[in-house]
Formats: C-alpha cells, sequence, structure tokens
C-alpha cells in the first residue's frame, strides 16, 4: 500500500514538473530516435514500473491477448462516431465551415496512412502508461478506475498553467473534464478487452480524431503523436458561435457514457 501511494504522488508530482519544465524551456524536452518519442514522462513511467516489477505479473493477460480483428474495427470506429456527433452539434447550434487547411496532404492525409508506423513509435510511452495503470490497479473494477482517472487527471493539472497567472474561470477547467473523460474510456477498453495492444490503439486514434478533425495547438501532442516536423494543426474545420469549453464536456461526457456502457458490459458477461 505505502509503494502504490508513493508511485501516485510520484506521478502527480512529476508529472507536472515535466509540464512546467516544457513550458519554462518552450521545448517539448522529448527526442527522437528512429522515430520513437523518448521524453520524461516514458521514462518515469519506467522508473515505475521498475520499482514496482514484482506486481507485472498482473500485466501477463493483458499482454499476451491481441484481441480480435473486430475488437480493432470497433475501437476504430467509436471515436470517428464521437467526432460526428459533435460536429453534428456544432453544425446544428453553431457555424461549421470545411477550411481546406494547410498542409492537409502533407500532415492530414500522410498520418492517416502512415497511423501504424505511429502506433510503434509511440507504443513504448503509450503502453508504459497502461502498465503503470495495472500496477496501481492490479484488479481493475469500476471505482479503482474511477480513480485512476482522477489520478491522471491530476497528474496534468499544469497543462493549463495559464490559470496559476490569471483568475480561476469554469469554462478554462473544462479541459481537465475532458482528461478526466479520455482517460476513464481508455481505461474502460483495457478493462473490457483485456489487451495492452489494443488499448494502445484506442488511445493513439482517439487523439487522432480529434486532432484531425478540431485542430491542436499543443506541440507536444502534435510533435509526440503526429510529425515531429510541426507544432500545431489548426484542423479540418473552422467553428463559431460555439464555445470550445462545451465541447470539451460533451466529449467528456460521451467518453464517461461509453466507459460505463463497457464496464457493465463485461460485467455481466
Amino acid at each position: 500500500m505505502r509503494k502504490k501511494i508513493f508511485s501516485s504522488l510520484t506521478l502527480i508530482v512529476v508529472y507536472n514538473l515535466i509540464l512546467y519544465l516544457q513550458n519554462y524551456f518552450q521545448s517539448e524536452l522529448q527526442f527522437y530516435f528512429f522515430g520513437f518519442r523518448l521524453n520524461f514522462f516514458l521514462l518515469t513511467n519506467l522508473l515505475l514500473i521498475y520499482f514496482s516489477r514484482d506486481k507485472l505479473f498482473y500485466a501477463q493477460e493483458y499482454l499476451r491477448n491481441l484481441s480480435s480483428l473486430k475488437n480493432w474495427i470497433l475501437i476504430f470506429v467509436l471515436p470517428i462516431i464521437f467526432s460526428g456527433i459533435i460536429l453534428l452539434y456544432i453544425n446544428f447550434n453553431g457555424v461549421l465551415k470545411y477550411k481546406n487547411p494547410d498542409y492537409l496532404v502533407e500532415f492530414g492525409l500522410t498520418s492517416l496512412l502512415d497511423l501504424p508506423i505511429y502506433y510503434l513509435w509511440t507504443l513504448p510511452l503509450v503502453a508504459s502508461f497502461f502498465l503503470v495503470a495495472i500496477i496501481l490497479s492490479e484488479k481493475f473494477s469500476f471505482h479503482r478506475s474511477l480513480f485512476l482517472s482522477i489520478l491522471f487527471t491530476l497528474s496534468v493539472l499544469l497543462v493549463k498553467i495559464d490559470l496559476l497567472e490569471n483568475k480561476f474561470k469554469l469554462e478554462d477547467l473544462t479541459i481537465f473534464a475532458l482528461i478526466f473523460g479520455f482517460v476513464f474510456y481508455q481505461l474502460s477498453v483495457l478493462k473490457k478487452f483485456k489487451s495492452i495492444w489494443i488499448a494502445c490503439f484506442s488511445f493513439l486514434v482517439t487523439i487522432y480524431s480529434y486532432v484531425l478533425v478540431f485542430g491542436s495547438k499543443n506541440s507536444f501532442i502534435i510533435k509526440t503523436f503526429f510529425a515531429r516536423t510541426y507544432s500545431e494543426w489548426e484542423g479540418l474545420f473552422s467553428i463559431k458561435k460555439i464555445n470550445l469549453s462545451t465541447l470539451d464536456l460533451i466529449s467528456s461526457v460521451l467518453f464517461v457514457l461509453l466507459a460505463i456502457f463497457f464496464f457493465i458490459f463485461d460485467r455481466r458477461k
């Protein structure tokens, strides 16, 4: 129990420290080795895994199971459906226009074609995230997954470091609801399909779906999960008359609802 508490506190402190250093140096603090993304997040995860290696036997089931092709297809399609739902909401409640972004072929289309390569390149980082989650949870349950989701959300509080300098606004805090929903959904995928490989694919495809459609100015996300030669992507559509924080909340609700469905379905099964 003490080791779990120490590991949890380490995640919160070190992850936030990394984000602070990234902001301070205005750099991703990331290296590339034959395309693989090597950064302090990966190093932290590997150290936690090493010092808790006696718990790795809990991960054996998740490492051995590749899951079926239909599950891989399902995990690929779900984020696309989510993005479609959000686009429909925007279309009915705001203004949605296709804007033919710059580097559409070089960034957008190429990223989709190179998805299997980026899956391999980001596999160490994402897999280490799930291994840490397995070590901390041991046997996944709904309540433990909730705890882990809150833990990982607290671990990236400084993703909105500007909040430390300005007044707190409710709309600025919706990013944390999005992060919580995203993590909770990914943990439910891991629990439901019992495969780290498909969970890593879900992690990547979900980010791809949202960033390609809606864009991102987070250079760490772009350089980690997409091409390292770009620092931002404007997205496929221009969105007007819709508060972006509203989209964060809608996305988080969709993530949580599907995660709950996965937990319920897995329990009944």
